[in-house]
């Protein structure tokens, strides 16, 4: 294993943990700059946490600006966007289900109950791909469980959400592969300046989706893909029939990607 990969580990770790933390408090911005500092002092773009005995600073990174308010049970959302990325995407869950709906104004009023949503979460597209850049958890739900391995997991959610049968597809491997090969060296891009994308490896499919992780075992990856609204649309998504999964195990660190398919 690299020093790059070590240290990628490390850090994505603790940035989850930190971030997890700063969201209970009310930080909902995931696209974040996280340092270690002996004092903290934060202002309205920035949060004080503290970890492992340790106080980090949370600060948002970018110019993006959203502000969700409740109002007689409708949420009511508000985004200043910023220019570094190209589009965005809400998505919104609600229980065994995940809407995916593109960002074209600034002022949205959601049509679904506030009672009903369980988490809302904004992604970008830059040029690595999509990015979570905020999320939000409106009421607590009990998550999928995780069955001794990706595939029993992946089959036993879509029948508990009354989803599709997804099967493995071998032809999907190599792209999955790739994007695996891709984690280890550029981190968790969707896209690469010199690979491309799941559209560039060669694949005859209409829709295609992926999912990347790197976790500590791959309960753990499975918790933090079902508790992730953009993730856990392509867990469920019923247009998906077929998929391939290539994982990396390495002592307590686990690397993994997810091509999907029709």
């Amino acid at each position: 294993m690299s020093f790059f990969w070590l240290a990628l580990f490390s850090y994505l770790f603790e940035k989850d943990s930190i971030l997890e933390k700063a969201e209970n408090d009310g930080f909902f911005y995931k696209n974040a700059e996280i340092s270690e500092v002996t004092e903290c002092k934060a202002d309205k773009n920035s949060l004080c946490v503290k970890h492992n005995a340790k106080n980090y600073l949370v600060k948002k990174s970018g110019k993006l600006e959203i502000e969700a308010k409740i109002v007689n049970d409708s949420i009511h959302l508000t985004l200043s966007p910023d220019q570094a990325y190209i589009s965005y995407f809400l998505y919104i869950q609600t229980s065994c289900n995940v809407h995916k709906v593109q960002i074209t104004k600034r002022e949205i009023v959601l049509e679904e109950k506030a009672a009903n949503i369980s988490r809302l979460q904004i992604t970008g597209t830059g040029v690595s791909g999509p990015e979570i850049l905020w999320s939000r958890k409106f009421k607590e739900e009990k998550l999928p469980p995780f069955s001794a391995n990706f595939d029993n997991s992946l089959k036993s959610l879509r029948k508990s959400c009354k989803k599709p049968v997804i099967s493995i597809d071998r032809k999907l491997e190599e792209a999955a592969e790739k994007s695996l090969a891709k984690i280890q060296n550029e981190g968790l891009k969707h896209y690469s300046s010199k690979e491309g994308g799941i559209r560039h490896t060669g694949i005859h499919k209409k829709i295609l989706g992926e999912n990347l992780f790197a976790a500590k075992s791959e309960a753990e990856a499975w918790k933090m893909l079902v508790s992730s609204p953009s993730h856990l649309y392509n867990l469920i998504n019923p247009q998906f029939r077929h998929y391939f999964y290539a994982i990396k195990k390495e002592k307590e660190e686990v690397s993994g990607a997810i091509v999907f398919s029709d």
